[in-house]
C-alpha cells in the first residue's frame, strides 16, 4: 500500500502557503458505483468481499476529505471518510474512530529518516484504500482480508536510492481501538533494482485473541513484485501466508493467497486489467465460513478504465467465484459460485 498512499493525488487547496518550505494543502476523492451480483444476495450486502459492498443500487463507496501538512522536518496529515467502504471496513471500531481514514504526525529525525504517529494506512499488500490508485475496482481477495489500516509508530528511510526500510509498532491486525494488552510489529522492505521493477516484502507479527483468551501468535508475510514489461503492459504478482498459533498445543494454523494482475493501456484514455487469484483458509483462521472447507476460492475478473480528463475516472468490471463449499447467500440458498458487474465514477480534486 504504500506505493499507492505515494501516488495520491494532491491538489493545491484554498490552504495553501506561498511558502514553499512550509505548504499544507487539502484535496478529496469521491467514488460512487453501481454493483449487481448475481447471487441477489436478501441482505442486500455482498458477501466475502468489501467493495462494491451493495447489490443493485447506487451508492457511495468512498468520500474522503484530505488535509496535509508539509514542512522542514514536519509533517501531518488529516484525512476524514465516509461511504460503504468504511461501513465494511470499520465495524468493528468505534462510531467516533470510523470517520477517520489517517490522523498522523511525523518528525525527520535525521536526514531521510522519519518517525510517525497516529493512524494511517497498511504498511501491507499491493492495492490501497483509493480505488483510483488500483489496477482494478474491486480489490482483491489478498487486500481484503490483509489491514487496510493501522494505528501505532512507524519508522522509515531510504538506506540507498533503491532500497527503503520500515519499522512498525502497531495496536495490532487492523484495528484502531486495542483489543488486549499486546502489541503488534511489522517491517516493509522495498527494492528497486531498476525503473521498471519493484519488489516488497511485508511482515507482520502478533497476538490478536482477547486477554480473556489464550494467546495465539500470528505470523503474516505479504510478498509483491511490480513489473513494467513495457511502454503499455504491466504485471504485478502477489503471494501472501499466514500462520497463527493453534488454542491447544504447539502447532500452527496457516492461510495463503497468489494473485496476478494483467494490465494494458490501449490509450492514454483507456486501460484494460485482468486478474486472476486463489485464497485458502482451510482453518478458518481469517474467514471462518462454519462449512466443511471454510474459504478456499478462485476469483478471476475483467476491468475496463477511461479516464474522462486527468482527475475523473470511470470504471467497469466483471467478477467472478468459485468455492469449494456453498457459502455464498443467494434467494434460492446457498451457492458455490457468485459474481458481480459494477460499474463506477470517481473524481479527485
Amino acid at each position: 500500500m504504500l506505493v499507492c498512499i505515494a501516488m495520491l493525488y494532491s491538489g493545491q487547496g484554498a490552504f495553501a502557503q506561498a511558502d514553499s518550505v512550509a505548504r499544507t494543502t487539502v484535496s478529496g476523492f469521491v467514488d460512487v458505483y453501481y454493483a449487481y451480483a448475481f447471487s441477489r444476495p436478501p441482505s442486500r450486502e455482498r458477501s466475502y468481499t468489501t467493495q462494491p459492498l451493495r447489490h443493485h443500487e447506487f451508492n457511495l463507496n468512498l468520500a474522503m476529505i484530505d488535509l496535509k501538512h508539509q514542512s522542514t522536518g514536519v509533517r501531518g496529515r488529516f484525512a476524514f471518510q465516509t461511504g460503504t467502504y468504511v461501513q465494511s471496513n470499520y465495524a468493528i471500531e468505534q462510531q467516533l474512530l470510523k470517520s477517520i481514514l489517517e490522523a498522523s504526525v511525523g518528525a525527520e529525525i535525521i536526514n531521510g529518516l522519519w518517525i510517525d504517529a497516529g493512524i494511517f494506512p497498511s504498511h501491507i499488500g499491493f492495492e490501497g484504500i483509493l480505488s483510483r490508485d488500483n489496477w482494478t475496482y474491486s480489490r482483491s481477495l489478498a487486500a481484503d482480508y490483509s489491514p487496510y489500516y493501522e494505528a501505532g509508530v512507524s519508522i522509515s528511510a531510504p538506506l540507498t536510492d533503491r532500497l527503503s526500510v520500515r519499522a512498525l509498532l502497531l495496536n495490532g491486525w487492523q484495528n484502531i481501538q486495542e483489543t488486549n494488552h499486546d502489541k503488534a510489529v511489522g517491517t516493509q522492505v522495498q527494492f528497486k533494482p531498476s525503473t521498471d521493477v519493484l519488489l516488497n516484502w511485508s511482515t507482520f507479527i502478533g497476538n490478536e485473541q482477547p486477554d480473556t483468551s489464550a494467546s495465539q501468535l500470528r505470523i503474516f508475510n505479504d510478498l509483491y513484485a511490480q513489473l513494467s514489461l513495457s511502454e503499455k503492459l504491466s504485471l504485478a504478482l502477489w503471494f501472501d501466508i499466514g500462520l497463527q498459533k493453534q488454542k491447544q498445543g504447539t502447532s500452527y494454523d496457516s492461510w495463503h493467497t497468489g494473485t496476478a494482475i494483467l494490465r494494458y493501456v490501449l490509450h492514454p484514455q483507456w486501460s484494460v486489467s485482468m486478474r486472476g487469484e486463489y485464497y485458502t483458509d482451510k482453518r478458518g483462521v481469517i474467514i471462518p465460513t462454519g462449512t466443511p472447507e471454510n474459504f478456499q476460492t478462485a476469483s478471476g475478473s475483467v476491468n475496463l478504465d477511461f479516464a474522462a480528463s486527468p482527475n475523473v475516472l470511470w470504471r467497469l468490471e466483471l467478477r467472478l467465484f468459485s468455492s469449494k463449499d456453498k457459502i455464498y447467500p443467494s434467494e434460492a440458498g446457498p451457492k458455490s459460485t457468485d459474481g458481480f458487474l459494477a460499474a463506477s465514477a470517481a473524481i479527485s480534486f
